[in-house]
């Protein structure tokens, strides 16, 4: 299953809580980090292949994914004008791609995460003053 979050009609994040069956690309093409995935009995097989060198330019806004692989959180999701709009929860096997705005972690069960992200890493984090929103 697949939720769009949207602030002042800006895309923020993207929650994925199932798997699909197929290869199937949940982020517009155009996107600095595309976030698909890939449900396939097993005897499937995908076509090797190799990606060609190519340039490839962005608007330079960083985007995240985080995978959880083990635990819970609470994700507080802010609009790029750093006001809190939306909390939302993460377990186990589920992922969250940030595509604008902002983002804070409550960690709710010791857990393990993945994170990925476009780059070259660059020091950029710009802190949100937050107060406590409900749970």
């Amino acid at each position: 299953m697949l939720e769009k979050f949207y602030y002042k009609n800006t895309l923020i994040a993207i929650r994925i809580t199932r798997f699909s069956k197929g290869s199937v690309p949940h982020t517009e093409p155009q996107e600095p980090l595309g976030l698909l995935t890939l449900g396939h009995p097993k005897g499937s097989y995908l076509k090797a292949h190799i990606h060609r060198p190519k340039k490839r330019i962005t608007n330079q806004r960083l985007q995240e994914c985080f995978v959880v692989k083990k635990g819970k959180v609470r994700v507080d999701l802010y609009g790029p004008d750093k006001k809190f709009f939306k909390y939302l929860y993460l377990k186990q096997g589920q992922a969250l791609l940030t595509v604008n705005g902002g983002h804070g972690f409550h960690i709710l069960e010791d857990c393990e995460i993945f994170e990925v992200k476009n780059g070259p890493y660059i020091e950029d984090k710009d802190f949100i003053e937050v107060s406590e929103h409900k749970t």
